[in-house]
């Protein structure tokens, strides 16, 4: 999947890359109840949009995603802002806390996790689970299985609860305020919000 990914962003064909973060984001940082800041790990983060957002609210970021095109835009991006954000290249599925760090009391996954198949999301799972405080929030962005193709394989309640059996899942829901575009339109998109016990 990472090659499909780096074609995209070379052709710049990134339809995922919101200008701004998503309500449920902005809620968590800004939010009634929002975290108190602390380390943030984006996972997938892309061109660095929602690292540089929790950046600019005093979180400490590291950014992680497998695509260096959209680590340097990342990069770029943070400079811009004129914030600190640690930028690594990693497949999430296949790296360990010495590359990431640990300690994160926010874990971003905005469409990363869907990507990846039964084993790799359980390998992505335990790493996650190990650099996580407890009490730590996980908010995920994933397509329901079943979307079009090619596409993400897709993750559910379900899924979401085997790949992370130390967390509790606070929130499944649609994603009701995401407008998709094209054939992705038919995807069935939700935001699960999980707490490290």
């Amino acid at each position: 999947m990472s090659v499909v990914y780096r074609v995209l962003y070379r052709l710049r064909l990134t339809p995922w890359e919101e200008a701004e973060p998503v309500a449920p984001v902005i809620d968590l940082i800004e939010g009634e109840h929002a975290l108190a800041p602390g380390r943030a790990l984006d996972i997938g983060c892309g061109s660095g949009k929602d690292a540089v957002y929790c950046a600019r609210n005093r979180w400490q970021v590291t950014a992680v995603d497998d695509v260096p095109l959209a680590l340097a835009r990342g990069r770029a991006r943070a400079a811009a802002a004129g914030v600190d954000v640690r930028f690594e290249q990693a497949d999430i599925s296949r790296t360990d806390a010495r590359q990431i760090g640990d300690g994160y009391g926010l874990l971003l996954d905005l469409g990363c996790l869907h990507n990846l198949n039964a084993a790799r999301r359980e390998a992505a799972g335990r790493l996650l689970t190990q650099v996580a405080l407890p009490g730590a929030t996980l908010l995920m962005l994933a397509f329901a299985p079943g979307g079009p193709k090619p596409g993400p394989v897709g993750i559910d309640e379900a899924d979401v609860k085997a790949m992370f059996p130390a967390w509790d899942v606070v929130l499944s829901a649609p994603a009701d305020t995401l407008v998709l575009k094209g054939r992705m339109a038919r995807a069935k998109p939700y935001f699960h919000r999980l707490v490290k016990r």
